[in-house]
C-alpha cells in the first residue's frame, strides 16, 4: 500500500510548510516508498515530493486508484471536504496544526466530524484538545497519537542571515523577533498573531524605558494588506521606524533569525504548538509566549492578550539576556512509521 504525506512543501515558508519538510525527508530517508503530494503553488524541486497541478484531479482520482494511506496535513476546510467526499475509500491519518476546526458549525462541522472518525488516526500534540474534540466531534479517544509536530532542522537548512537582517540585529542593544504564516485579524481572535501588542511592547521598551530595542518580525503572506499597512502607520505615528524590520517572503530561514535574536516572542491568541517556539528554544534564544495552549516548560508564558503582562515578561528577561537549554522531543519521524505500520 502506497503511503503519501499531502500538505505544502515551502516555499512559501511557515509552520506546517517547514513541519512537512522535515518530515518528508526523514520518513524518506528511512522508507523510500513513502512521498509527499505538495498542494503548494510553488514547485518544489524535490525528487520525492510531487507538485500537484490540478487540486480538484488529485482528489478525483482517488474514487479511482487503489487504496493507499494519505497522512493530510490540511487546515483548509475546503481540502478537508474534498477528501472527505473523495478519499472515502482509503487509510486517511489527519494531523491537526491548531484549534480552529471546533470554531466550525453547522453543516461544515457535520462534514469534519465525520471526517475525524473516518480516520484511522488523529494526531496532534495537545492533550488539552483531547475534551475539545471528543465533545465537538464525538472523536474515539482510542483513535487520538499524542505526538510533537517538531522536527530539528536539517543540515540543508542553513542559508544564514541576509545582510538587510545582519545589519539590524548589529545596530540595536537588544533584539527580539517573532513571525506569523500571514496577517490575519477578525472578530473571533482580533489580531490572531498579536502585532498589536508587539507594537505596544516595543512602544514601551523604547519610548518609556528608553531601550535601544529592535524587532524582526517575518511574515510569510501578508493576505490582509489594509490591517498590514495600519500596522506600519501606527509604528510610524510613535516614532519607531528605525525598531522594526518587516521580513516578508523571504528565503531566510526563521529559526536562523531566533537564534541571533535575544528573544523568541509567540503573542498569538490561538495556537497548536508553534514550531518557531522549539527552534527558539534549540537554539537557546529565551521565548515569551501567549498561555493559549500547551507550551514547553521552558517557555515564559504570560496571559494572552495582556500587553502589560507581556511588556513585564519581556523587560525583566532583558535584564538578564540568558540563554536557554532545551532538548528536542522524541523522533517524530519514528513516531510516525510506527503509526503507518499499523495500519497496514
Amino acid at each position: 500500500m502506497k503511503k503519501e504525506i499531502w500538505g505544502f512543501y515551502p516555499p512559501p515558508t511557515g509552520g506546517i510548510s517547514v513541519y512537512c519538510k522535515r518530515l518528508i525527508d526523514k520518513l524518506h530517508s528511512r522508507d523510500e516508498r513513502v512521498i509527499m503530494r505538495n498542494f503548494a503553488a510553488s514547485a518544489s524541486n524535490c525528487e520525492y515530493v510531487v507538485d500537484v497541478k490540478n487540486k480538484l484531479f488529485e482528489f478525483l482520482k482517488l474514487l479511482f486508484v487503489p487504496k493507499k494511506l494519505i497522512h493530510a496535513q490540511f487546515t483548509n476546510f475546503v481540502l478537508l471536504l474534498m477528501l472527505y467526499i473523495c478519499g472515502w475509500r482509503h487509510n486517511i491519518v489527519l494531523t491537526l496544526h491548531n484549534r480552529r476546526l471546533v470554531l466550525l458549525s453547522g453543516w461544515k462541522r457535520w462534514v469534519v466530524a465525520r471526517l475525524l472518525r473516518r480516520a484511522k488516526y488523529i494526531i496532534y500534540n495537545d492533550p488539552a484538545y483531547t475534551p475539545l474534540l471528543s465533545d465537538k466531534f464525538n472523536v474515539d479517544e482510542s483513535r487520538i497519537v499524542i505526538l510533537p509536530t517538531y522536527i530539528s532542522p536539517g543540515s540543508d537548512e542553513f542559508k544564514g542571515l541576509t545582510s538587510e537582517i545582519s545589519t539590524f540585529i548589529v545596530h540595536h542593544n537588544f533584539t527580539l523577533s517573532a513571525n506569523a504564516s500571514r496577517i490575519i485579524k477578525n472578530e473571533l481572535f482580533g489580531d490572531l498573531y498579536g502585532i498589536d501588542q508587539l507594537i505596544s511592547l516595543v512602544d514601551r521598551l523604547v519610548n518609556e524605558k528608553g531601550m535601544d530595542v529592535g524587532l524582526v518580525f517575518c511574515i510569510s503572506d501578508i493576505f490582509n494588506y489594509e490591517y498590514y499597512n495600519q500596522c506600519r502607520s501606527r509604528i510610524k505615528e510613535l516614532g519607531l521606524e528605525n525598531n522594526f524590520l518587516f521580513v516578508v517572503d523571504s528565503a531566510v530561514n526563521g529559526f536562523e533569525v531566533w537564534a541571533a535574536t535575544d528573544i523568541f516572542l509567540r503573542p498569538t491568541m490561538s495556537d497548536m504548538e508553534g514550531v518557531s517556539i522549539k527552534e527558539a528554544l534549540q537554539f537557546g534564544t529565551p521565548v515569551v509566549a501567549s498561555d493559549v495552549c500547551t507550551r514547553p516548560q521552558e517557555a515564559i508564558l504570560y496571559e494572552a492578550g495582556n500587553a502589560d503582562d507581556l511588556f513585564e515578561k519581556v523587560y525583566s528577561l532583558l535584564q538578564i539576556k540568558k540563554r536557554v537549554k532545551y532538548t528536542p522531543d522524541v523522533s517524530v519521524e519514528a513516531e510516525v512509521l510506527r503509526i503507518y505500520s499499523m495500519i497496514g
